[in-house]
């Protein structure tokens, strides 16, 4: 029943999204908001950092790269991580000129390196070690869940019923009953809320279906592998009568 409904709901909406802008649908409507959330325990992490060296002989910034690089390759073999799961991306070169924090030009040699994670019992075995080597900084990690658009397709399911459970107390509230859906989007049904004032104060809300990402912080808050807080709104739009 649910699958009929949203694939009514999406032709409604596609006819809805002809209609100009600033044209309000004819008919009497009831808007409804609705939002599924549920936290997940995610099941694949990645991990992005920099490699760097600083020397006034280029080829010595390069070869204290190199070894870090192959030394990160050789702790992820040790753990079973496969290399095709390391990338390795671009390696640049930059001059730091002579200051009063450097007496001689330097050059700066940095690259940027990316790991999967598919076996997040090993997180600690890797990430421990890569925090404590030298010429490692800028550490950021993500976390996720392999089966994402499963997860996803149940909390759009959430979302419709709180919508429509919204709409039905709303229409029961004037003596009204729902009718049919007309328009329905997982995003802001575009112009429509402002232009009838029905945004509220804090609005665009935002969803946060996707992977969380964590900026560089403390090594001990890299080292947590935390629940996902995963939402989806949807708006759709009912008549009543």
């Amino acid at each position: 029943m649910l699958k009929k409904s949203l694939c009514a709901a999406a032709l409604a909406l596609a006819t809805l999204q002809g209609v100009a802008a600033a044209e309000l649908p004819s008919y009497p409507f009831i808007h409804a908001r609705g939002t599924g959330f549920m936290y997940v325990q995610p099941d694949i992490g990645e991990i992005d950092f920099d490699v760097s060296a600083y020397d006034a002989n280029a080829e010595a910034a390069v070869a204290v790269v190199q070894e870090r690089v192959l030394e990160i390759r050789a702790l992820l073999a040790e753990q079973g991580v496969p290399d095709t799961d390391l990338e390795v991306r671009d390696m640049r070169r930059q001059i730091r000129k002579a200051g009063a924090a450097v007496s001689e030009p330097e050059y700066d040699i940095k690259c940027s390196i990316h790991i999967v994670v598919r076996e997040l019992g090993k997180w600690r075995e890797i990430m421990m070690p890569l925090l404590k080597k030298q010429n490692l900084d800028a550490f950021a990690a993500t976390f996720g869940v392999k089966e994402r658009s499963k997860v996803e397709a149940e909390l759009m399911e959430q979302a419709v019923r709180e919508a429509t459970a919204k709409a039905d107390a709303m229409a029961k509230g004037f003596g009204k009953r729902v009718g049919a859906v007309q328009g329905v989007s997982s995003d802001e049904i575009k112009n429509l809320t402002r232009s009838i004032g029905l945004a509220p104060a804090d609005w665009p809300r935002t969803s946060n279906s996707a992977n969380t990402r964590r900026n560089e912080q403390d090594p001990a808050d890299l080292l947590m592998v935390s629940a996902l807080k995963m939402a989806q709104s949807v708006d759709v739009l009912f008549r009543f009568k």
